[in-house]
């Protein structure tokens, strides 16, 4: 049967949906970038959100296939996962921020000067624009931000878990979240060596992200809402002119490995797939 197919090849078709969906729209914007031609595809727009929606189109479609409906209710379910700690709530949504400022008074105390600039997405807009397309931006990153984490963490991760252990899973995640972003990418003008360096460096954040997502009982919502929080941040706060930030970040993460231990990033029993989403 064709649900036994899909069962036994559900990853690698995972990762392979993932990758067709989004860079379907995502190459051609590249090579326009990369022919002097700018971007056709307006991020917001629908197409732009078919792209980032690549992930969780993708584990849609492969749970009805395994499981029917049952199957897509298994993969939303963790979304109403919210009864954990307030500490995990504060985390997700401070981290992303907090991370910034930590590395700007560092590299004050190593007297590198410089200041934050803030607000950086109001240089897409003009001041009409920006008081109605700021709040649109920013809005229009929760349902972004949903449809990445509900492939990468609610159908990948813990497949992904049941072969390997969480500090293993979340570095093939990161490797494959790091490669589907490079059409993007170029798209959006980033090229040469900073390439293969940022999507080595997305390991980073899928590891965190599967550290909250085993502390708190596999709740999707808070990986959601951390997701968000970094990219949400990233419109609110510039890119600081050191790796500062990306060397604490490193740290952090080898913390967590050390503390938490690279099995299951976590003192929790680790969660299996429900039956009828595997």
């Amino acid at each position: 049967m064709l649900s036994n197919y899909v069962k036994h090849f559900q990853l690698h078709l995972f990762f392979l949906l993932s990758l067709v969906i989004s860079w379907a729209v995502w190459i051609p914007e590249a090579v326009a970038t990369l022919g002097g031609r700018d971007a056709s595809v307006a991020a917001g727009g629908p197409l732009g959100l078919l792209a980032v929606w690549g992930p969780g189109l993708s584990a849609i479609l492969l749970s009805l296939m395994m499981a029917g409906k049952a199957g897509t209710r298994a993969l939303f379910s963790p979304i109403r996962r919210w009864r954990v700690g307030i500490q995990w709530y504060m985390l997700v949504i401070l981290y992303p921020a907090a991370i910034l400022f930590i590395a700007r008074a560092t590299d004050a105390v190593l007297g590198r000067s410089y200041e934050l600039t803030f607000m950086p997405i109001l240089t897409y807009f003009s001041t009409e624009q920006a008081m109605i397309m700021v709040p649109v931006a920013l809005i229009s990153v929760l349902p972004n931000t949903l449809g990445e984490e509900l492939g990468w963490r609610g159908f990948a991760l813990p497949k992904l878990q049941t072969k390997y252990n969480a500090l293993v899973s979340s570095i093939i995640l990161g490797l494959i979240w790091g490669i589907w972003h490079i059409p993007l990418w170029i798209a959006l003008g980033r090229t040469g060596q900073a390439l293969p360096i940022d999507a080595v460096n997305v390991i980073m954040p899928a590891i965190l992200y599967t550290w909250v997502y085993n502390s708190t009982s596999g709740s999707l919502l808070l990986v959601w809402l951390f997701h968000f929080a970094m990219n949400t941040t990233g419109y609110l706060l510039a890119p600081i002119p050191t790796f500062t930030d990306e060397i604490l970040g490193w740290i952090i993460v080898v913390l967590v490995v050390i503390i938490a231990g690279p099995a299951h990033l976590s003192h929790k029993k680790r969660l299996e797939p429900k039956p009828s989403a595997s």
